[in-house]
């Protein structure tokens, strides 16, 4: 087929004769829906793959950040598709939480009505993008088919002991009268009425994760690198064990002297506990009052108790200078040091151990603040180098001095020992401590699952039955704060009988932490519909766990670890035989603003998608998602690269036009079966930018011959598809497919790498004028060092002789291997 014949084709059949992405974009996405070419379809002889995005929020429009995350997971799960995996791939919405709530309240907009239209935005966005998404498994959190599942597994939980009501500090709002979130606490007033906010201890309903830490922390990886069998990145398996936090050490007995008052420190380091020579509380710690109640020193101890109440547990470990009041008392010393003076202090913190801590000179920090309020401090350990102070941070150990019977002895190897010591001596108990605590998850807003619960005067909490789920939310509710719970204001729905004695009864007034609806959603996408349990345990067998799993850094500590959780409970009730959800995990990078800075729309430099497709193509957009950095890098929007990747993809179109049916040089098939193995490893894995880069140097090579042949630029079509789906349909079907029944290039079978044609004994030297790609050219490998004869092989080409005859040549530039430049006036 030669060019004309090609052109003259393309005529009769009106076809889109010029590269028109908002022609041909549009067309393939309305007949890929009709078709439900990517509707999943369970095919048992295939090997199943499972690729998940995390479920994005639906905040009312699509940012470029969104798509840099589904576009290159939407290119991985087509390259697996094609290379003949039953690939699962959809979508869904973590459709509850604040920012709804927050909408109502400023804009006067229903939180239900604000999310389902934002959700109607989105979606037409993903389907722009040109994404094999099968929406045909979608979900979202604010549906009741999905949350009453939320429901029922509370109640699981709290029948096995895992849920339950507890107190601990938080947020404040003294003006509001109402539980605040994190977020919206800022500079330490409330975001809506500016009160300061306050730590006040608040009745809420607790997940029992501690029971779990142990099973969550990841074990050692092996000589694969994989931890329980998968593969998650290693920065998250530390980050998570960290969080984890599991220390074990002793909790040690004192006697507060003057007084009947008894407390326990916790000691992650007992070895070194003959070094101690103060103790400091956590402000909040409950033996405060008793300590100082009707003392001299009574007064100022409450007003440094006041004002850490009205820093976060953050604040306080963020904050580098070390603060504290003396408490006027002392305790005896159960190892026979002098007595210990009693401090309050901002870094010790009621939720690590017991909320109280033994100091020494062994640590960095209880020096810097024994320094600043002249409190003495000893050292029990020394260095074998030099004979300075261990502490038990460093690393290198040393041995014990003045530590009774343990003096001499190597500090670490001694710590088993000196553990049942202690017990011995009744001095102490060994314990495990844990930083990670039991996972809050009432809160005080409206749009999220109402926690299914009852309150009853003569029985107490009792779940709602089953057959009354889901506890659905109601659409008339007082969103502004009046001290309670959004949902209290809505009498009617709060009243209930009692399942259990017939009494009346009240509904709990608080939902659930979104956290919670993110925890298990990828279950819930294998049948969104289904009404027996929260996923079909058959569903489940078969497609999961995910096969990998891309998402955001962001998301290491809480996400991520909840939904490991969930697993496994999941597990405990027969639902699933694995541990780990995910076989892989991959993070990915970030994009920022064409000004450096993170995307908000309060800076003005979010970039909308839609703008860009407006532009340049969906299709542009995805070549250029995938190439600007590696996915797990950050940069800022560049919107000049959008240009280079519009004409990368007009230079596809062109090659149309010059077409011609004839052997394939050693080189040709050389070039093709390269690009082929790697295009498949790269896009197969997750370096889509090197996957596009082989493509566009593959065009520079099919672009300088005088003509390609149909095989080039089909296998050229198959491989560009995952990244441009649109403009390869186009081209495919003009081409490829034959006139009868639709057959889409993405129904494809990735095209086969020949092993034998991945070597070759010459190589392709680019020709450029002035800098400008003009020509290539076939080397013999054993003369790429001559610079001389290259530069008369490149002169005998006819693409060159036009450039230089009669024109005087100033320079040559010569890359070995790689690059000729002619420099000419």
């Amino acid at each position: 087929m030669v060019a004309k014949e090609t052109k003259n084709k393309k005529q009769e059949t009106g076809k889109i004769e010029k590269y028109d992405p908002s022609k041909i974009e549009p067309k393939w996405q309305k007949k890929w829906k009709e078709t439900e070419l990517y509707k999943f379809k369970e095919d048992s002889k295939k090997e199943k793959y499972y690729p998940l995005v995390e479920l994005p929020y639906p905040s009312g429009d699509l940012h470029i950040g969104h798509w840099f995350s589904f576009v290159t997971a939407d290119v991985h799960a087509r390259v697996h598709k094609m290379m003949g995996k039953n690939v699962f791939f959809t979508n869904g919405y973590d459709a509850f939480g604040l920012p709804a709530e927050n909408a109502a309240i400023k804009r006067g907009i229903h939180p239900k009505d604000w999310t389902i239209k934002n959700m109607e935005t989105m979606t037409k966005q993903f389907e722009t993008m040109g994404s094999m998404i099968d929406w045909s498994h979608t979900t979202a959190a604010c549906f009741p088919d999905y949350y009453k599942w939320n429901q029922w597994i509370f109640i699981r939980m709290y029948e096995k002991g895992l849920a339950y009501r507890g107190k601990m500090l938080s947020n404040w709002c003294p003006q509001d009268q109402t539980v605040l979130a994190n977020e919206h606490v800022e500079n330490g007033k409330c975001w809506r009425c500016g009160s300061e906010v306050v730590q006040k201890e608040i009745e809420q309903w607790f997940i029992k994760l501690t029971e779990y830490a142990d099973q969550l922390i990841w074990p050692e990886p092996d000589k694969n690198g994989l931890s329980n069998g998968v593969d998650w990145p290693i920065s998250v398996r530390v980050a998570q064990n960290q969080w984890i936090g599991k220390k074990e050490g002793v909790k040690i007995k004192h006697k507060v002297i003057g007084t009947d008052l008894e407390f326990e420190s916790f000691s992650a380091y007992p070895a070194w506990s003959w070094a101690d020579r103060y103790i400091v509380i956590a402000p909040e710690h409950s033996i405060v009052k008793k300590l100082v109640k009707g003392t001299k020193e009574e007064k100022k101890v409450m007003k440094f108790v006041e004002e850490m109440s009205k820093k976060t547990d953050l604040e306080r470990q963020e904050t580098k200078e070390k603060l504290g009041v003396f408490t006027g008392r002392y305790a005896k010393d159960p190892f026979g040091g002098p007595d210990m003076p009693i401090w309050l202090a901002n870094f010790a913190l009621i939720n690590f151990g017991t909320g109280i801590i033994r100091c020494s000179g062994h640590d960095e920090r209880d020096i810097e603040f024994a320094k600043k309020y002249g409190l003495k401090t000893g050292e029990a350990v020394v260095k074998r180098e030099n004979g300075n102070a261990a502490t038990p941070h460093d690393g290198m150990g040393g041995i014990l001095k003045d530590s009774g019977p343990f003096t001499g002895r190597d500090v670490w190897e001694v710590v088993p020992e000196v553990i049942n010591w202690i017990e011995k001596q009744e001095i102490g108990i060994r314990f495990v401590n844990y930083h990670i605590h039991d996972w809050s998850v009432s809160r005080q807003r409206y749009w999220g699952t109402p926690v299914p619960m009852i309150h009853c005067k003569k029985d107490g909490i009792i779940p709602v039955p089953d057959d009354q789920l889901p506890v659905e939310l109601p659409y008339d509710v007082d969103f502004t704060p009046k001290g309670k719970p959004p949902l209290a204001s809505n009498k009617e729905w709060m009243k209930v009988k009692c399942p259990k004695c017939g009494g009346e009864g009240l509904r709990d007034p608080e939902t659930l932490d979104t956290f919670f609806d993110s925890s298990w959603y990828f279950f819930r996408y294998l049948n969104p519909h289904y009404d027996k349990a929260p996923f079909s345990k058959e569903d489940a067998k078969k497609l999961t766990p995910v096969d990998i799993y891309f998402g955001g850094a962001e998301h290491t500590l809480g996400h991520t670890l909840y939904a490991r959780f969930f697993t496994r409970f999941f597990k405990k009730l027969g639902l699933v035989d694995f541990d780990e959800f995910a076989k892989k995990r991959v993070q990915h990078g970030v994009i920022l603003g064409p000004d450096g800075a993170r995307m908000s729309k309060s800076k003005g430099n979010v970039v909308n998608p839609d703008d860009v497709v407006k532009e340049y193509g969906a299709d542009a957009a995805r070549v250029y998602l995938c190439f600007m950095m590696p996915y797990d890098a950050t940069a800022p929007w560049a919107p000049g690269g959008m240009w280079g990747t519009y004409r990368f993809l007009k230079r596809v179109w062109d090659l149309q036009y010059n077409l011609n049916d004839k052997e394939l040089s050693k080189t040709d098939l050389f070039e093709m079966h390269s690009a082929i193995l790697k295009v498949q490893e790269d896009a197969g894995s997750t370096k889509f930018n090197t996957g596009v880069s082989t493509l566009m140097k593959w065009i520079n090579y099919l672009s300088a011959k005088e003509s390609i042949t149909p095989e080039e630029y089909k296998k050229f079509l198959l491989l560009l598809a995952p990244f441009a789906p649109h403009i390869a349909e186009e081209i495919y079907q003009t081409y490829f497919a034959g006139d009868k029944e639709f057959k889409s290039i993405h129904a494809q079978n990735w095209p086969l790498f020949d092993e034998k044609y991945l070597t070759t004994e010459s190589v392709t030297i680019v020709i450029q004028i002035n800098g400008k790609l003009r020509d290539s050219i076939q080397v013999e490998s054993t003369k790429l060092k001559i610079q001389s004869e290259i530069e008369q092989l490149a002169k005998k080409s006819s693409k060159i002789q036009k450039y230089i005859e009669e024109k005087k040549i100033l320079k040559t530039i010569y890359i070995p291997g790689k690059v000729l430049n002619f420099v000419v006036a």
